[in-house]
């Protein structure tokens, strides 16, 4: 059931809408009067099956309709195709079928056949995020789960992905605008001369197929090393960056074991506060926790306590 997602720039062009979505969805139909509980915002992709859009779709009496009546309507609705409708296509390959749907205490399990795990990369990425992003404008819908054959489905490294909401999604790159960049300027926070404070270093940022987020990117760069006289590094060399992930504005930055024991040019806290004010730029990354191996008890030379996430400090920064 692993899934890998290497084709990042099609990838990143299923959210360009996300943060109005996410933002609807964390008010909730329930609680907006101004929001017409008939009517939702149901995605689709396009004909080559390689993007998503939405359009307004009005299910009548949806207010006063039981909540899984509610949802299988929608579900109806976005698995099938409108011959006669160029535009928008189902994101649902006709060899997917819906086996089981369960709703209970806000969460949706829908349990699919085996056939979802042959989706392609992008086919399945934009499966997921339509299903959820349509489904958790429900009210009282608070996450949606997907299994296969009734066991859960997994990331790339094996992890179950669990509970998906509209903040599961949040991995854009976009312009102010809203709309989908190719390239951006990012900045990396490396040592000065004297090792006691971080400089900025700024670089540009390209979407290509090599590259699977900015959080990943901004990661590899700190790890990396700076230029030649450039500025210092901060992380020792040779350590393993196991995963990163990003959810409900936390990123979860998890280290191989010599991470612990590692030998840095610099202080443990200018080392830290390196990497936590470089990913904290990114506006939905509010905070860093830090894991080794999996383990969240983290405390780097046995000494400086990494076991909560860590906010962004700009007194570590050179004025």
């Amino acid at each position: 059931m692993k899934k890998t997602y290497k084709n990042l720039k099609r990838i990143l062009s299923l959210f360009l809408i996300l943060i109005c979505v996410t933002i609807c969805a964390s008010c909730g139909k329930s609680t907006d009067p101004a929001l017409d509980p008939d009517t939702f915002m149901v995605y689709y992709t396009n004909q080559a099956a390689d993007d998503i859009q939405f359009k307004e779709e009005r299910i009548e009496n949806a207010e006063n309709m039981e909540q899984v009546e509610l949802i299988q309507q929608l579900l109806d609705m976005m698995f099938t195709q409108n011959e006669e409708d160029t535009k928008y296509y189902t994101v649902k390959p006709d060899t997917v079928e819906l086996e089981g749907l369960i709703v209970k205490d806000g969460l949706v399990t829908l349990d699919f056949n085996s056939a979802y795990l042959r989706m392609t990369n992008v086919r399945e990425i934009i499966f997921r995020a339509s299903v959820v992003l349509t489904l958790i404008q429900v009210p009282n819908v608070t996450g949606v789960a997907f299994t296969v054959d009734s066991a859960p489905i997994t990331n790339s490294n094996g992890d179950n992905i669990g509970t998906m909401t509209a903040d599961t999604f949040v991995n854009v790159l976009l312009t102010e605008e809203g709309m989908l960049k190719q390239e951006t300027n990012l900045t990396i926070y490396f040592a000065d001369e004297d090792g006691e404070k971080l400089v900025p270093v700024e670089y540009r940022f390209t979407i290509d197929n090599t590259n699977s987020s900015m959080e990943e990117d901004i990661l590899s760069r700190l790890m990396e090393g700076p230029a030649k006289g450039e500025a210092g590094r901060t992380i020792a060399p040779g350590l393993t960056l196991i995963s990163v992930v990003t959810t409900d504005h936390i990123c979860y930055v998890n280290f191989g074991k010599e991470f612990l024991n590692q030998e840095q040019p610099v202080s443990d806290e200018l080392m830290i506060y390196s990497i936590v004010n470089s990913l904290c730029q990114l506006t939905y990354v509010h905070s860093v926790y830090f894991m080794v191996d999996g383990a969240t008890d983290v405390v780097l030379h046995g000494s400086m306590d990494l076991s909560s996430p860590i906010v962004r400090d700009s007194s570590y920064i050179i004025q």
